[in-house]
């Protein structure tokens, strides 16, 4: 058990932008974490609905601050975010992120604190399984994360996400490494970044909760598509990458362009299908060995209106989260 006195500060950044109906539920979750010294930056992002007098129901904690900020700034907004302005005014040696919507049992921060102590100095990030709330449903599904530690980059490119967004504990040292001011800041980026530097360990339990519902900013995909492709782009097609993992890259970074290229088949946007499937061929040209891939070129290429029949009649192709594919 920890000293609130002699025990290291935790900064945990909460953006919120008219979640007003998950908010209450997010900061209870952190103040009833069981280790106590902890700091609560909560960003109301321009907020139109009841958020911000949401957080002000928990203003008497002296843990908390609040930072409202009058316009709200988007996800890949170039190099301003909600979550990097809530890192700079941290106080905290680590840093752990929510979205307030999702939120944190009770005992996430003690046990990750503890393993940190245990430690290495060259780990950087702890993460941890965790559980998606369906919301639709009413129902919690167990999440368990690929259990790799140690100087995992080449894993995260072969394996897809490694960790779940809002489980990592994070010294508050990564962020100076990576910066903050950047389009992908706040987002699951922020760890494949970082494992290019620094070494990761997990705390093997389930200790957060993504939420699942209609308005999560991954059902916007042309949006959550062009963040990719900048980030692809900046950094992950960038030489220091590929420095560090080799033909892993390419095949990584083809692999997404591809997961969405199917995704938008789906939805029946023949035009973008096009150029992410092609897009990854380019990258990865092997792909065109790959039965999927030859099926989907078919379906890109004749009318539309037999691809929507073919996807109705066999039901072929299924695309949840953008890395799920197994290529």
């Amino acid at each position: 058990m920890h000293n609130e006195n002699t025990s290291p500060l935790v900064s945990i950044i909460i953006p919120c932008y008219n979640y007003g109906q998950y908010i209450e539920q997010c900061v209870k979750s952190v103040l009833n974490q069981t280790y106590k010294n902890i700091e609560i930056i909560v960003i109301d992002n321009g907020s139109t609905d009841d958020s911000l007098v949401k957080i002000n129901k928990f203003s008497y904690d002296v843990r908390l601050k609040i930072i409202q900020l009058e316009n709200n700034i988007p996800p890949g907004d170039g190099d301003k975010s909600a979550v990097g302005i809530g890192i700079t005014k941290s106080s905290g040696e680590y840093i752990s992120v929510l979205y307030a919507d999702d939120w944190y049992l009770s005992t996430k921060i003690e046990k990750q604190v503890d393993l940190f102590d245990k430690s290495h100095s060259s780990v950087g990030v702890i993460y941890c399984h965790g559980f998606r709330y369906l919301e639709k449903i009413k129902k919690l599904v167990r999440w368990k994360m690929h259990e790799v530690r140690g100087y995992i980059f080449k894993e995260c490119l072969l394996k897809g996400d490694v960790v779940i967004p809002i489980s990592p504990l994070v010294k508050k040292y990564c962020y100076d490494i990576i910066g903050v001011n950047n389009s992908y800041t706040g987002s699951e980026y922020d760890f494949l970044v970082m494992s290019q530097y620094v070494n990761f360990d997990f705390v093997d339990d389930y200790l957060v909760v993504m939420r699942e519902h209609e308005n999560n900013d991954a059902k916007n995909v042309h949006s959550v598509y062009k963040r990719v492709q900048d980030f692809h782009t900046k950094v992950l097609l960038s030489d220091n990458a590929k420095s560090r993992g080799g033909r892993l890259v390419n095949k990584r970074v083809s692999r997404d362009y591809l997961s969405f290229g199917l995704k938008f088949i789906t939805m029946l946007d023949m035009d973008n299908a096009k150029k992410s499937i092609i897009e990854s061929i380019k990258i990865y040209p092997l792909y065109l060995l790959n039965l999927k891939v030859l099926i989907s070129l078919i379906l890109i290429f004749i009318p539309i209106s037999m691809s929507e029949y073919i996807l109705i009649k066999f039901n072929k192709i299924s695309i949840g989260h953008k890395n799920d594919c197994n290529w």
